[in-house]
Protein backbone atom coordinates (compact mmCIF):
# COMPACT_ATOMS: atom_id res chain seq x y z
CA UNK A 1 0.00 0.00 0.00
CA UNK A 2 2.74 1.99 0.93
CA UNK A 3 4.45 1.04 -2.49
CA UNK A 4 0.99 2.03 -4.22
CA UNK A 5 0.70 5.71 -2.14
CA UNK A 6 4.61 6.39 -3.62
CA UNK A 7 4.16 5.42 -7.25
CA UNK A 8 0.84 8.09 -7.32
CA UNK A 9 2.62 10.79 -5.47
CA UNK A 10 5.64 10.69 -8.13
CA UNK A 11 3.09 10.22 -10.52
CA UNK A 12 1.38 13.55 -9.37
CA UNK A 13 4.59 15.13 -9.12
CA UNK A 14 5.83 14.45 -12.64
CA UNK A 15 1.84 15.81 -14.01
CA UNK A 16 2.55 19.09 -12.15
CA UNK A 17 5.79 19.24 -13.63
CA UNK A 18 4.64 18.93 -17.54
CA UNK A 19 1.74 20.77 -17.04
CA UNK A 20 3.11 23.80 -15.10
CA UNK A 21 5.76 23.56 -17.71
CA UNK A 22 3.30 23.60 -20.84
CA UNK A 23 2.16 26.71 -19.45
CA UNK A 24 5.29 28.64 -19.10
CA UNK A 25 6.25 30.00 -22.58
CA UNK A 26 9.22 31.31 -23.78
CA UNK A 27 10.43 34.97 -24.75
CA UNK A 28 10.17 33.49 -28.24
CA UNK A 29 7.26 31.61 -28.06
CA UNK A 30 5.24 34.57 -26.42
CA UNK A 31 6.34 36.86 -29.28
CA UNK A 32 5.16 34.27 -31.88
CA UNK A 33 1.45 34.10 -30.59
CA UNK A 34 1.20 37.44 -29.91
CA UNK A 35 2.10 38.05 -33.68
CA UNK A 36 0.13 35.19 -34.50
CA UNK A 37 -3.32 36.85 -32.89
CA UNK A 38 -2.45 40.12 -33.89
CA UNK A 39 -2.11 38.56 -37.93
CA UNK A 40 -5.05 36.44 -37.51
CA UNK A 41 -7.11 39.47 -36.10
CA UNK A 42 -7.53 38.08 -32.60
CA UNK A 43 -6.97 41.35 -30.40
CA UNK A 44 -8.49 39.97 -27.37
CA UNK A 45 -5.51 37.34 -27.68
CA UNK A 46 -3.55 40.00 -28.59
CA UNK A 47 -3.91 41.89 -25.65
CA UNK A 48 -2.86 39.21 -23.52
CA UNK A 49 0.33 39.21 -24.61
CA UNK A 50 0.78 42.68 -23.36
CA UNK A 51 2.74 43.79 -20.26
CA UNK A 52 0.68 45.71 -17.30
CA UNK A 53 2.37 48.76 -18.03
CA UNK A 54 0.82 48.36 -22.02
CA UNK A 55 -2.72 47.43 -20.45
CA UNK A 56 -2.83 50.12 -17.88
CA UNK A 57 -2.17 52.31 -21.06
CA UNK A 58 -5.15 51.11 -23.29
CA UNK A 59 -8.21 48.73 -22.29
CA UNK A 60 -8.99 45.80 -23.91
CA UNK A 61 -11.69 48.12 -25.66
CA UNK A 62 -9.48 50.75 -26.73
CA UNK A 63 -7.17 48.28 -27.84
CA UNK A 64 -9.58 46.24 -29.58
CA UNK A 65 -10.52 49.30 -31.40
CA UNK A 66 -7.24 50.71 -32.53
CA UNK A 67 -5.86 47.64 -34.03
CA UNK A 68 -8.90 45.36 -35.12
CA UNK A 69 -8.39 44.13 -39.15
CA UNK A 70 -11.68 44.74 -39.42
CA UNK A 71 -14.41 41.96 -40.28
CA UNK A 72 -14.36 40.28 -43.79
CA UNK A 73 -13.05 38.20 -47.03
CA UNK A 74 -9.98 41.79 -46.98
CA UNK A 75 -8.86 41.13 -43.62
CA UNK A 76 -8.16 37.23 -44.12
CA UNK A 77 -6.53 37.46 -47.79
CA UNK A 78 -3.70 39.91 -46.37
CA UNK A 79 -3.49 38.35 -42.94
CA UNK A 80 -2.91 35.25 -44.71
CA UNK A 81 0.08 36.81 -46.84
CA UNK A 82 2.00 37.89 -43.70
CA UNK A 83 5.04 35.67 -42.32
CA UNK A 84 7.73 36.05 -39.56
CA UNK A 85 10.61 34.46 -38.92
CA UNK A 86 11.88 35.23 -35.12
CA UNK A 87 15.71 35.66 -35.83
CA UNK A 88 18.04 36.39 -32.57
CA UNK A 89 16.67 37.05 -29.01
CA UNK A 90 19.02 38.79 -26.69
CA UNK A 91 17.72 38.40 -22.64
CA UNK A 92 18.89 40.43 -20.26
CA UNK A 93 17.85 39.19 -16.58
CA UNK A 94 13.76 40.21 -17.00
CA UNK A 95 13.79 42.09 -20.33
CA UNK A 96 14.49 40.96 -24.01
CA UNK A 97 15.04 42.22 -27.22
CA UNK A 98 13.91 40.30 -30.43
CA UNK A 99 14.36 40.88 -33.97
CA UNK A 100 12.05 39.39 -36.67
CA UNK A 101 11.95 39.51 -40.17
CA UNK A 102 8.44 40.78 -41.36
CA UNK A 103 7.61 39.50 -44.68
CA UNK A 104 4.39 40.85 -46.18
CA UNK A 105 2.44 42.60 -49.41
CA UNK A 106 3.95 45.61 -49.99
CA UNK A 107 1.30 47.99 -49.47
CA UNK A 108 3.09 51.39 -49.92
CA UNK A 109 4.00 50.00 -53.78
CA UNK A 110 0.27 48.32 -54.15
CA UNK A 111 -1.11 51.62 -52.99
CA UNK A 112 0.98 53.64 -55.46
CA UNK A 113 0.56 51.97 -58.64
CA UNK A 114 -3.38 51.93 -57.77
CA UNK A 115 -3.36 55.49 -57.13
CA UNK A 116 -0.67 56.67 -59.96
CA UNK A 117 -3.58 54.52 -62.34
CA UNK A 118 -6.81 55.42 -60.45
CA UNK A 119 -5.95 59.53 -59.16
CA UNK A 120 -8.84 61.21 -57.64
CA UNK A 121 -9.52 63.92 -60.60
CA UNK A 122 -9.87 61.30 -62.63
CA UNK A 123 -12.81 59.79 -61.53
CA UNK A 124 -16.09 61.20 -63.67
CA UNK A 125 -18.68 62.65 -61.42
CA UNK A 126 -21.80 60.81 -62.82
CA UNK A 127 -22.50 57.77 -60.08
CA UNK A 128 -22.81 55.35 -62.32
CA UNK A 129 -20.18 56.25 -64.60
CA UNK A 130 -17.47 56.61 -61.36
CA UNK A 131 -19.06 52.80 -61.18
CA UNK A 132 -18.00 51.66 -63.87
CA UNK A 133 -14.44 52.99 -63.80
CA UNK A 134 -13.55 52.15 -60.62
CA UNK A 135 -15.13 48.71 -60.61
CA UNK A 136 -12.91 48.75 -64.27
CA UNK A 137 -9.65 50.04 -62.61
CA UNK A 138 -9.97 48.08 -59.01
CA UNK A 139 -10.83 44.48 -61.36
CA UNK A 140 -7.50 45.32 -63.60
CA UNK A 141 -5.59 45.43 -60.32
CA UNK A 142 -7.26 42.27 -58.56
CA UNK A 143 -6.27 40.92 -62.00
CA UNK A 144 -3.08 41.99 -62.08
CA UNK A 145 -2.23 40.83 -58.81
CA UNK A 146 -3.96 37.28 -59.28
CA UNK A 147 -1.85 36.59 -62.12
CA UNK A 148 2.07 37.93 -60.81
CA UNK A 149 1.21 37.66 -57.41
CA UNK A 150 1.18 40.17 -54.64
CA UNK A 151 4.69 42.41 -54.77
CA UNK A 152 6.30 41.46 -51.53
CA UNK A 153 8.57 42.71 -49.14
CA UNK A 154 10.59 41.52 -45.79
CA UNK A 155 11.53 44.14 -43.14
CA UNK A 156 13.34 43.66 -39.77
CA UNK A 157 11.86 44.70 -36.71
CA UNK A 158 12.27 44.91 -32.61
CA UNK A 159 10.39 43.89 -30.02
CA UNK A 160 10.47 44.59 -26.74
CA UNK A 161 9.54 41.36 -24.04
CA UNK A 162 9.51 42.01 -20.34
CA UNK A 163 8.91 39.13 -17.96
CA UNK A 164 5.90 39.42 -15.59
CA UNK A 165 6.10 36.51 -12.73
CA UNK A 166 6.71 33.28 -15.13
CA UNK A 167 4.97 34.99 -18.07
CA UNK A 168 7.35 36.94 -20.98
CA UNK A 169 5.16 40.03 -22.25
CA UNK A 170 5.00 42.44 -25.34
CA UNK A 171 6.13 45.51 -23.70
CA UNK A 172 6.07 49.34 -25.27
CA UNK A 173 4.39 48.85 -28.08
Amino acid sequence: MLVLIAILLILLLFVLYFVNKGTTLTAEEALANYLHAVISGRTEAAYHYLSSADKAKQSLQDYKSSNSLGHGLIAQVIGGKISFVVGSIDVTGNRATATVAMTSPDFPLMFHDIFQDLPPAGIPEQTLEALTFVCRHISHFLDKYQGEGLPMRTARETFSLLREGDSWKIDSL
